[in-house]
């Protein structure tokens, strides 16, 4: 039953396993470009990105200057965007633009541009919101907290029950687990909701963030909560680990994909994501346990025979430096909000030691809790090109 399982589990996630590629569609050229004055109105608007998008919605919205929508739905090629326009009015055009990379990051975008003299445009608030990365504020902060109830979800599951098999603490850390189950299905709907942030609430983009790859994913990684839930009743480990494997491969897709690498970059973001699942949920376990159990039973020790939990922190800080080399190089850049964000990842990892060193295991774990959060930070935030 538990090898079915896994094979099952396996041959679903291969079916709807969507590509990675690069990591947000960042605008390169826009025709006609932003601020120009043009003689007669365009016959089209056409956005060219840094990598291939797929358009959210209609793609691009262009409001003339009495305030009507003259575009029509835009079409995708490679890395081109196009939506033709009907309109015939001299004044000023707002351009909306709203986009998926095929890593599922949302992108959005406004500009103006005018024929003959520029006149006031119902749309033109539109221009002044502001943006952290490639999403609004709104959207941004929703993608790094559902990111960091995911990974934090992964680690309390996933890592507590390996860490269960292998201390043999038999039911004792299915609470933690359960509430790892919790965290992994709330974080969808967070996440979904953190996606129309960051791009529009409409129901047209609404219908195109759940056909895309994003909601493609996101019932891939509820498929796998469910599934989890039903395997914990039939208490068989093999399609756990199963499971997990096709979690940190969903996972890697959704993380900044390496140029170039393709598969091998993704194969590097999973290893970086199951590695660290299996250090906090140790860590997590020992820390539940020794909470739970008397001096007298060896509680205090917390399962601390076990050694894999320092070979899982050693893959994950290597993994990590691989990856932050590969976006950032060497030495990292502290001029875009991807380099301070690894920073801060990099100085909370250090903390993390040195209260590792010190035995204050529940002092770790917050500050694992920190580093999670930067995790979350770093994956919402487009690397430097």
């Amino acid at each position: 039953m538990g090898r079915r399982l896994l094979v099952v589990g396996l041959a679903v996630a291969l079916a709807l396993y969507p590509v990675s590629a690069a990591a947000h569609a960042l605008l390169l050229f826009a025709d006609p470009v932003p601020d120009a004055i043009l003689q007669r109105p365009p016959a089209a608007i056409t956005l060219t990105f840094t990598e291939p998008v797929t358009p959210a919605g209609n793609g691009i919205k262009v409001f003339s200057p009495s305030g009507r929508q003259v575009a029509t739905p835009a079409r995708a090629a490679g890395r081109t965007l196009t939506a033709a326009t009907t309109s015939g009015e001299s004044g000023t055009y707002i351009v909306i633009w709203q986009v998926f990379a095929a890593d599922t990051h949302p992108s959005r975008g406004a500009f103006r541009f005018s024929v003959g003299s520029p006149t006031p445009n119902p749309y033109s608030p539109l221009l002044s919101g502001g943006e952290i990365g490639t999403a609004t504020p709104l959207g941004f902060v929703l993608q790094a907290l559902a990111r960091w109830m995911h990974f934090f979800g992964v680690a309390l599951t996933f890592g507590v029950i390996i860490y269960e098999r292998m201390t043999r603490r038999e039911r004792r850390l299915r609470r933690a687990v359960l509430g790892g189950l919790l965290l992994l299905v709330a974080a969808e709907p967070v996440a979904l909701v953190a996606q129309l942030a960051s791009l529009s609430f409409d129901g047209a983009t609404a219908i195109a963030v759940m056909a895309s790859d994003f909601g493609r994913l996101l019932g891939l990684r509820l498929a796998v909560a469910v599934l989890l839930w039903a395997v914990l009743a039939l208490d068989v480990f093999w399609p756990v680990l199963g499971l997990g494997i096709v979690m940190a491969l969903i996972d890697g897709a959704t993380a900044h994909a390496l140029p170039g690498l393709g598969g091998a970059g993704l194969l590097l973001n999973a290893i970086h994501v199951a590695a660290m699942a299996l250090w906090v949920g140790a860590l997590a376990g020992m820390v539940y346990t020794s909470s739970v159990s008397s001096p007298a039973r060896g509680g205090g020790q917390g399962g601390g025979h076990v050694r894999y939990p320092l070979y899982a922190f050693g893959v994950s800080v290597v993994s990590g430096l691989l990856l932050a080399f590969a976006h950032v190089g060497f030495p990292p850049g502290l001029t875009t909000g991807y380099g301070w964000a690894l920073a801060i990842k990099v100085g909370v990892v250090g903390i993390a030691i040195v209260t590792a060193l010190l035995g204050r295991r529940r002092a770790e774990l917050g500050v694992v809790a920190l580093i999670l959060a930067a995790a979350a930070v770093l994956v919402s935030l487009p690397p430097p090109r």
